[in-house]
């Protein structure tokens, strides 16, 4: 009996934890136009015109934490179609709680020699440390996993499928060039 209980409040304790982990998430979104600004046409309709730039079709990144607390040591990785290793494409010392999704990279707010990258990237996944202090990181298909800090391969590599592979730095990446 008293195992069993000791089991439920372990059971208990690590849900506790994740509830936190599990407000924090990353996507990529397709925008079907965007003005410069970031605003623009947001309401789904697909926008024909030739006057839009292409840049407006390009994915955007966006970041939630939907927690009550921030969560520190946020590193951002994108998967693209031309690697099969992640690049770690930002790190912010923290992600506030926020409301409602907030737009962490965008082409237009892309660095020069990172913007070729955009059109390339097909996931995102994301590593952080939330206010208790355990680390975790979102898989590219959205799972969610804690990550255990004594074991290097885990601690410097990104969750993907059953293991942890080692990013690249975007520095180190040959960027493909920007098709016409």
């Amino acid at each position: 009996m008293i195992r069993v209980e000791r089991d439920r409040d372990r059971e208990q304790e690590r849900r506790r934890q994740a509830d936190q982990a599990s407000s924090v998430a990353v996507w990529v979104g397709r925008p079907f136009g965007r003005n410069r600004s970031g605003g623009g046409n947001r309401s789904g309709l697909l926008v024909t015109s030739v006057a839009v730039s292409r840049e407006s079709f390009f994915p955007d990144i966006y970041l939630v934490n939907s927690s009550r607390l921030p969560v520190y040591e946020v590193r951002v990785f994108v998967w693209v179609d031309f690697s099969d290793r992640p690049i770690r494409w930002q790190n912010r010392v923290i992600l506030p709680p926020t409301q409602e999704p907030m737009i962490a990279s965008a082409y237009v707010d892309a660095a020069p020699d990172a913007a070729p990258v955009m059109e390339h990237i097909v996931g995102v996944s994301i590593a952080f440390r939330d206010a208790e202090g355990t680390h975790w990181q979102r898989t590219r298909d959205g799972s969610l996993r804690e990550v255990d800090t004594g074991d290097a391969n885990q601690r410097t590599g990104v969750a993907d499928g059953g293991g942890f592979v080692p990013p690249q730095d975007l520095e180190d990446v040959d960027l493909p060039r920007l098709q016409a």
